[in-house]
């Protein structure tokens, strides 16, 4: 159950700095509220692996919900950060993934400048609880914000930036990483939802490579990622509502 899970979240790896000094990469915020994609997720040979939604919500407090949610017929997993609506700074996260094998919930909680995370595994009738606390330094978001903030950052030729990073709603110990990220440029991408030209994102570490596509031209949405393991193409894009 785990295993499958977590081939398809999206990853939240170690990665080098590249000696740029960490900053909050937040520099405008594309969508509206209500906005709505749908994925294919498949391995590097193209085989299916399983699909994946991501949603941007709004509570009764004016605030994000950044909704993900992924499966197969093995498992469904659903993650749900809620943010700071102009700057996605984080608040809580609640992961659950519900397969043959039982139940993991993760539910983390910021605040005096520390994530505190629950995760409890559900099994054969017999229930386990773990609690871990992280600091939080300064620029830092949650790992389960990554693919929407890198698509608020300034996107252009030779854009990079770094930050701090909480891996929370993971399987394994949540982690405090740093992060990298590059425009390498513009390119031409194929999905099964059209052709868009888009900025090629870079984030690197030690060994691991990630790339995610974001369209240079309206609300930016994410078109294509390859987390390194398997890759998410995009299948339909549905904009919210202006108010």
């Amino acid at each position: 159950m785990a295993g499958a899970a977590t081939t398809l979240l999206l990853a939240a790896c170690t990665l080098d700095n590249e000696g740029l000094p960490t900053e909050d990469v937040v520099f405008s915020i594309p969508w509206t509220v209500g906005e709505e994609s749908s994925y294919t997720i498949v391995e590097d040979d193209g085989e299916p692996l399983g699909t994946g939604v991501l949603k941007i919500e709004e509570d009764e407090e004016g605030r994000l919900r950044l909704v993900q949610e992924y499966g197969n017929p093995e498992f469904t997993d659903r993650l749900v950060l809620v943010t700071e609506a102009a700057t996605l700074k984080p608040i809580t996260v609640e992961r659950v993934i519900t397969g043959d094998e039982g139940v993991l919930r993760i539910e983390g909680r910021y605040f005096g400048g520390i994530v505190e995370v629950e995760r409890t595994v559900i099994q054969d009738d017999k229930e386990e609880r773990r609690t871990d606390r992280l600091n939080v330094p300064e620029h830092s978001y949650d790992s389960a914000s990554s693919v929407f903030l890198w698509r608020t950052m300034g996107l252009g030729e030779g854009f990079r930036a770094a930050y701090n990073n909480l891996a929370t709603a993971v399987v394994r110990k949540p982690q405090r990483i740093q992060v990298t990220t590059r425009v390498a440029g513009r390119e031409t991408v194929e999905v099964p939802a059209g052709t868009f030209e888009a900025w090629r994102v870079e984030i690197r570490s030690s060994g691991v490579e990630q790339t995610a596509w974001y369209a240079t031209g309206g609300s930016r949405p994410l078109v294509k990622y390859d987390n390194g393991e398997v890759v998410f193409l995009l299948e339909s894009h549905k904009e919210g509502e202006v108010r």
